[in-house]
């Protein structure tokens, strides 16, 4: 990143990372194949790696496979950039009776390496939780997740993390399989709009894997582009209650962003800039990965990341977002503020 003061972060032994990549997590990857434009994300992830990333956070279930393509085929033209992956593993079943049955974890690494023209990932992620009936593929996945990191082919395991509206028992599901599979890394989706994750006695996931010694990846840090002052329906939609309009949504978190903007001013990328250095200033030992659908916007996330926020700028951005969260719970009524994959950052 272009003049940035963030360090690379130690995610787990011998594995560190820029603090801020991008992901192809972006809602053009819900519409058909045959009207998708590949332009704006190949401009996007030329971009960004220009202007200094060195991850990029992708899935086999982003375009069934297709985002692993676009992203091998902008890293062989970028091949001495040092780039590296995280993919995920665990949606698509394939002809197999399960996503997780027999060798098919091994097998789809073979194909993620294939699609992205490389020799191993960064960081390979469990992206379910569903492990067969009785959990009867758990097992057999943890044994061939860790001979992958041990002969080098995945530099460390990765487990999704647990949503803001995981109930009790998915919290205690995630935290028991945290325990068998002993993953190196928590890949999330964590932003200010979404209520933070809260594991046993009050814990967050931040700091869960900080006590656990576990780095974090964090997933949709804009709130698909909402918390900089993008227009996302879609994502605006998945906030709304029964009976109103996205517009409504838009209105509760503009005021707020208004707010920021009146304490920190409103130039081009000062939001942006904003979000992710708190995002990255809150948890010492997590990357951000942000969405990429253009160029301006990765202008926006990559040249504008430096300067340290003081702790009250801190405490002030955390305020905001809270009476956010609270607008848009009292609009949507007695609801859970759902995350979804889809749209920008």
């Amino acid at each position: 990143m272009k003049d940035c003061d963030l360090h690379p972060r130690i995610l787990t032994a011998g594995l560190s990372l820029t603090p801020l990549g991008i992901s192809t997590g972006t809602a053009r990857w819900d519409f058909p194949r045959s009207i998708a434009d590949d332009g704006p994300i190949l401009r996007g992830l030329r971009r960004a790696i220009e202007l200094g990333a060195k991850f990029v956070d992708t899935s086999d279930a982003h375009g069934d496979g297709h985002a692993e393509r676009l992203i091998g085929k902008v890293l062989r033209e970028y091949r001495h950039h040092g780039v590296r992956v995280i993919s995920k593993v665990g949606r698509l079943r394939g002809s197999a009776p399960h996503a997780y049955a027999g060798p098919r974890v091994r097998h789809q690494l073979e194909q993620t390496l294939e699609n992205l023209y490389q020799e191993d990932l960064a960081v390979y992620v469990l992206d379910s939780h569903d492990f067969g009936p009785g959990d009867q593929y758990l097992s057999p996945v943890v044994a061939q997740m860790h001979a992958l990191r041990d002969f080098g082919q995945i530099g460390a395991i990765g487990l999704r993390g647990p949503t803001s509206a995981a109930s009790p028992q998915q919290i205690q599901r995630f935290l028991w399989l945290a325990e068998e599979i002993q993953p190196d890394v928590v890949w999330a989706q964590v932003n200010g709009l979404l209520p933070p994750v809260v594991l046993e006695g009050g814990e967050t996931l931040s700091e869960f894997t900080a006590r656990k010694g576990m780095g974090l990846v964090v997933g949709s840090p804009l709130a698909h582009g909402l918390l900089a002052g993008r227009r996302n329906r879609r994502a605006l939609e998945a906030l709304c209650g029964s009976g109103h309009c996205p517009e409504a949504a838009a209105a509760v978190v503009d005021e707020g962003l208004r707010e920021l903007a009146g304490r920190f001013g409103g130039g081009h990328g000062t939001l942006a800039r904003l979000v992710l250095r708190a995002s990255l200033q809150r948890s010492p030992h997590a990357v951000v990965a942000v969405g990429v659908e253009e160029e301006r916007f990765v202008d926006e996330c990559f040249s504008s990341l430096t300067g340290s926020l003081a702790e009250d700028d801190l405490t002030h951005i955390d305020d905001v977002f809270g009476r956010i969260r609270l607008g848009l719970q009292e609009m949507a009524g007695p609801r859970v503020i759902h995350e979804r994959v889809g749209g920008i950052g």
